[in-house]
């Protein structure tokens, strides 16, 4: 009498389990002499196989700075068809936040940066009438301040015997006079001896690229050129921490 034929299926499932607790069999044998070779230790690198790494958990800690008293400045030069000009601000307030100390073999990662300038603290080399017209070009009443967020920073080079500073290819929202912008800067970070921190940029910009209309003067008979240089250096102090402060 035929037997009826069992499924393929069904007999090469029993094969791969099969294979599966021969497998399984001979690990655990590998482990169990490995362990008593190594007199009773797993050695390292079959260790290192069956422990979670942790490396990958592992994050530095965020370090927050905040503005110094003396907070630096940002300076911004242009033209006009009269002859340059300059305004300038010694008020820069803001945070900025590290991704662990500053190592010279590991430097940090820039995890945030947050910058307010107060449109009324820049001061022009013309004076007051100049300040005027800047400040309605800037729409202060509408828009009392200049901003900057921090999108994304990458490490370009640390510090080396000729140049002791980090450098930062940064990407950033930068909003003027109400209009937001993303702009591409290079930050120039260093260390000093006392703790504070010093961040420097210098980028140019176009006043229409914010719908700010170049100023005039003398009913037009003096144009201020579109295009702006920015230099910003900024100054910082490490934020106490709340333990610290309670002490």
């Amino acid at each position: 009498m035929m037997h009826p034929m069992r499924p393929v299926s069904s007999a090469m499932d029993r094969v791969s389990r099969g294979w599966r607790l021969f497998a399984r069999s001979a690990m655990l044998a590998l482990g169990a002499w490995a362990v008593g070779a190594a007199g009773g230790r797993l050695p390292a690198a079959l260790a290192a196989a069956t422990e979670p790494s942790t490396a990958a958990a592992t994050q530095p800690a965020p370090v927050p700075y905040v503005s110094s008293a003396n907070s630096g400045k940002a300076a911004v030069a242009g033209t006009s068809t009269l002859h340059d000009w300059t305004a300038e601000s010694a008020t820069i307030n803001g945070t900025a936040i590290f991704a662990g100390e500053f190592d010279p073999a590991v430097p940090p990662a820039i995890r945030s940066i947050q910058v307010v300038i107060p449109v009324n603290s820049l001061k022009s080399s013309e004076g007051g009438g100049m300040d005027s017209t800047m400040d309605d070009a800037l729409q202060m009443k509408k828009h009392p301040n200049i901003t900057y967020s921090l999108d994304s920073a990458t490490l370009t080079s640390g510090p080396t015997k000729d140049d002791p500073q980090c450098h930062y290819a940064a990407t950033g929202q930068l909003t003027i006079a109400g209009w937001a912008k993303t702009v591409n800067l290079e930050l120039a970070v260093h260390r000093e001896t006392d703790g504070t921190l010093s961040i420097s940029t210098q980028t140019s910009l176009k006043m229409t690229d914010f719908g700010i209309k170049p100023p005039t003067a003398m009913l037009g008979m003096v144009k201020s050129g579109d295009s702006v240089t920015v230099n910003v250096t900024w100054q910082l102090t490490m934020k106490p921490s709340t333990a610290k402060t309670e002490q």
